[in-house]
């Protein structure tokens, strides 16, 4: 007979029910949720646009619910899959002891807080003894290769082809080719070493500009493409601002350099000028014009480039130097003729000091010259207390360089930089080689 007796209310409740081992805690979803997917269901469910449709059922007959398993090709590797809606907000994920999409590290938030902490501290600087300004250019491009160990970086020059070269030169058409030297030393080299980064310094409106960009000129007509990068003035202003730009004078300059008309011009010259803005005060700062350099280097295959200038690519003009070296060893790689034009202090010496004439491959220096004497006048045909505009070499890794100072005028017609006929016979100019 079935018993009436009512249960004892003073008894104790029963024990919890414990979980099996291994489940997650309560109130959390089961993982993989039941019957997901339908042992019937096609994966990836029909419709779904990452991955072909697979046709195996999922998972496998026989294959032991809860284990990890990917159907062949899905997901590409290296992307994580969350079934929609899961984890619910709030729940920790991965749960612990889960694997990570993330790295490894998604169970341990104390680990990732620990890094967190460490890039707050450091100020999100790089590892030290790394140049920041060289860190841009190393950015992107193809992976590194595998690591060679010790052996890296170690180079038998006897086992090298073709160790002896011959020093290339650009022409410029302006007294900025009479610097350099052939091995000799008999002749000019006729134009600036080809793939160097030069540093050409001096005073405001002495003809810097209009001389760099008759050599814009003459490279881009001789069918090389070449970069004008702009990093004081605008390029163009707007139609009716009354204002003759740098666009204008470049025409107008190049134009005159090479007497063709204005059509022509743009047909046989324009055509190969490539110009980037990267002006301080609109936002631009040294990493967007790395990116942007690298890209129209890269992507237009420019071999010839007029920096105007380089001092302010870094308004603060406290890393200059730097900033040339790390644009130097990225013009070697990718065999950049690179001409940076740049101020100089009330000291008479460039921005960037000891330090960036150290650093460039060549340096001319534009300066005032003070005739303190009458001998000194006669000399160099001034007159007495004269000041005259000298163009001298100070260095130049790839050739040797004219040991005096180069007396220098400006072409009527252009603006660009000429040898003054009054050029001492002692000092006098070197012909360019045959």
């Amino acid at each position: 007979m079935p018993s009436h007796k009512k249960p004892d209310a003073d008894a104790p409740p029963p024990p919890p029910a414990v979980a099996p081992a291994g489940a997650y805690p309560p109130g959390y979803p089961q993982y993989p949720p039941p019957a997901y997917p339908p042992q019937t269901t096609v994966y990836p469910p029909p419709g779904y646009s990452q991955g072909p449709p697979q046709t195996t059922a999922y998972p496998p007959a026989g294959y032991a619910q809860g284990a990890p398993y990917t159907p062949p090709g899905y997901p590409p590797p290296g992307a994580p899959y969350t079934p929609p809606g899961y984890p619910p907000q709030g729940g920790q994920y991965p749960p612990p002891g889960y694997p990570s999409p993330y790295g490894g590290v998604g169970a341990n938030p104390m680990f990732q807080m620990m890094q967190m902490m460490q890039t707050m501290l450091s100020g999100g600087a790089p590892a030290f003894g790394v140049d920041p300004a060289a860190l841009p250019f190393a950015t992107g491009g193809a992976p590194p290769d595998p690591d060679r160990g010790l052996d890296a970086g170690i180079i038998r020059p006897s086992l090298l082809a073709h160790r002896i070269k011959r020093q290339e030169a650009v022409q410029l058409g302006s007294a900025l080719d009479l610097l350099c030297l052939t091995e000799d030393g008999k002749n000019s080299l006729g134009g600036v070493p080809r793939g160097c980064t030069i540093a050409l310094a001096g005073p405001p409106g002495k003809g810097k500009t209009r001389s760099a960009l008759v050599g814009l000129t003459k490279v881009a007509l001789a069918g090389e493409r070449v970069a004008f990068v702009v990093a004081e003035e605008g390029f163009h202003d707007a139609e009716g601002s009354g204002r003759d730009d740098l666009c204008s004078r470049l025409v107008k300059i190049g134009m005159a350099a090479t007497g063709l008309d204005e059509e022509t011009f743009s047909r046989k010259v324009l055509d190969n000028v490539f110009v980037m803005e990267s002006q301080y005060h609109k936002g631009q700062t040294w990493d967007d014009f790395v990116s942007k350099y690298r890209f129209l280097v890269e992507k237009e295959n420019i071999r010839f480039v007029v920096i105007d200038s380089l001092n302010m690519l870094d308004p603060t003009k406290n890393r200059t130097a730097d900033n040339l070296s790390a644009l130097k060893t990225y013009n070697h790689e990718k065999g950049i003729t690179c001409l940076c034009i740049g101020q100089i202090r009330d000291t008479g010496q460039p921005v960037g000091g000891e330090a960036l004439m150290h650093t460039a491959d060549a340096v001319f220096l534009l300066e005032e010259l003070s005739l303190g004497s009458k001998e000194q006048a006669e000399q160099w045909g001034g007159r007495y207390r004269e000041k005259i505009d000298v163009l001298t070499a100070i260095k130049s890794v790839t050739t040797p360089i004219f040991a005096f100072p180069i007396r220098v005028a400006k072409d009527p017609a252009t603006g660009v930089l000429v040898p003054h006929p009054s050029q001492p016979a002692e000092f006098a100019t070197l012909p360019p080689r045959p």
